[in-house]
């Protein structure tokens, strides 16, 4: 079973998908005309920051790989938001 979920707009937005249930494949989108000054993503897994990408004036992208151990602790998370207001 594969997971996708994404978010915001095509001016500011993240997106999370699940690739072959244990890689995890993350975006993040901020363009000129968004009235943000930027958009960020962040996989955290157990309290720890696995990875975190901030977007000012285009795309970013970056994958992680899940821990295939079951619970709480080992399930991976994904986070976004927006910056302030330009």
């Amino acid at each position: 079973m594969a997971y996708a979920a994404s978010f915001g707009n095509r001016l500011s937005g993240a997106s999370s998908t699940e690739s072959f249930p244990i890689k995890y494949n993350g975006a993040a989108w901020n363009y000129s005309s968004s009235p943000y000054k930027s958009t960020s993503f962040t996989y955290v897994r157990n309290g720890t920051t696995l990875m975190n990408k901030v977007a000012y004036n285009g795309k970013v992208t970056g994958s992680v790989w899940d821990d295939l151990r079951w619970g709480d602790k080992y399930t991976t998370k994904f986070y976004w938001k927006r910056g302030a207001l330009k």
